[in-house]
């Protein structure tokens, strides 16, 4: 499962990051590593971006984004 997949108010372990691009390395300087919990606080009204609490703070990720972080439900 993806983080793109999972609904507003669940929280989520990341198991991954798919991909060595740019992409995936700012996602990894920005907290997002394997075992942090991340919760769905929401999405813009066309679905793009999604609004994440991790890590005492709200960070937003377009959907592309999102789609290279593997997570299970906790």
């Amino acid at each position: 499962m993806t983080l793109n997949q999972i609904i507003k108010g669940q929280i989520a372990r990341i198991t991954h990051i798919n991909g060595e691009d740019a992409i995936s390395i700012r996602l990894m300087e920005m907290g997002l590593i394997d075992g942090e919990q991340i919760q769905l606080l929401g999405k813009a009204p066309l679905g793009d971006p999604l609004e994440f609490a991790i890590r005492g703070y709200r960070l937003s990720l377009r959907l592309n984004e999102a789609k290279c972080v593997e997570v299970e439900i906790v």
